[in-house]
């Protein structure tokens, strides 16, 4: 009778040890537990929708997923959280066993999270930075897990750029569905992890940095405005650019020397010019026989009689560790 009484207590031993290690927790980042608290779930209780939840098996995923869906939308519920918080005293407290006053800990850069254990229960779950929800499964056995315990779940991807840089706190809501004495239950999980700020990497501020481009259009190096009268030709010189070209009277006379191609007499020769207004630029040595002519810097070419233009402008520049006590 001590014999079989041993035995008993031992198998009871291991049954419990066995939940304990067959349940999990947050484990990258890490949630820390408080006091002898263990990462089972907080609550067990009957399905608190009303539907065909005994119609299905525990690992029957379809049927539950199913059935699950189809109620969370009957019931209005686009969320596990807004209904596990809805009522604490019903579905366990704030952060299950979870120590919210822990070290904050820096969360991974690989955009992801990792349980404890693999999941080997259906339902959904959840994974908040504060009140932005950044993961959501209705079925994350299948979604994150392979059916097996021994390897665990990785929840991906989690963006952890909203966290704010003066830290944040990672919330993980679960809601199991398991078969107890053939009847369907619910089991909650959650699970609170304060973390010091975004990944690296993940917070940076974007500069618009704005160009503003001056165009300037103005002729081609300086303007000299040529009038005859007599055979004396004065030349007043403006210019449109910071170039301040000197003003001076010459006997028919460029201040540089150009090449001019005419049959007219050319200014390079002292022959003066005839027939109306003459525009010269610096730099260019213009003839013409009559009427207006511009040119360009830099060059010079005839323009015989009549209005016209020469040449161009200037351009522009342009591991499964339980953490705490386990009963």
């Amino acid at each position: 009778m001590v014999y079989s009484s041993i035995i008993f207590s031992a198998v009871a031993a291991l049954a419990v040890v066995q939940n304990v290690n067959a349940h999990g927790y947050m484990y990258i980042p890490l949630a820390e537990f408080e006091g002898t608290a263990t990462s089972s779930w907080i609550v067990q209780i009957e399905p608190q929708w009303s539907g065909d939840w005994d119609s299905c098996s525990s690992d029957d995923s379809d049927c539950l997923t199913s059935v699950y869906t189809t109620l969370k939308s009957s019931n209005g519920y686009s969320d596990i959280r807004t209904l596990l918080d809805s009522n604490t005293d019903l579905y366990g407290a704030d952060c299950g066993y979870t120590n919210p006053d822990a070290t904050a800990k820096d969360p991974p850069t690989t955009g992801d999270a990792t349980f404890s254990r693999g999941m080997v229960h259906v339902g959904p779950c959840e994974i908040w930075l504060d009140d932005t929800m950044v993961l959501s499964n209705d079925n994350c056995l299948t979604a994150y897990g392979d059916g097996t315990v021994d390897t665990k779940s990785v929840f991906t991807p989690v963006d952890y750029s909203s966290c704010s840089t003066s830290g944040c706190m990672l919330r993980f809501y679960w809601l199991a569905f398991q078969g107890v004495d053939s009847k369907m239950v619910w089991q909650v999980y959650k699970d609170c992890v304060p973390l010091t700020g975004p990944a690296s990497g993940d917070s940076s501020s974007t500069s618009k940095t704005s160009t503003t481009a001056t165009s300037t259009s103005s002729t081609t190096g300086n303007e000299a405005a040529t009038s005859t009268s007599g055979d004396t030709t004065t030349t007043s010189s403006s210019t449109s650019d910071p170039t301040t070209a000197s003003s001076t009277t010459t006997e028919t006379s460029t201040s540089e020397s150009s090449v001019t191609t005419t049959t007219a007499p050319s200014a390079t020769t002292g022959a003066p010019t005839t027939g109306g207004d003459s525009w010269t630029s610096t730099g260019s040595a213009m003839t013409t026989s009559s009427g207006d002519s511009w040119t360009s810097a830099s060059q010079g070419k005839d323009n015989q009689g009549g209005k016209g233009w020469s040449g161009g402008f200037g351009g522009m520049g342009g591991g499964d560790a339980e953490v705490g006590n386990p009963p």
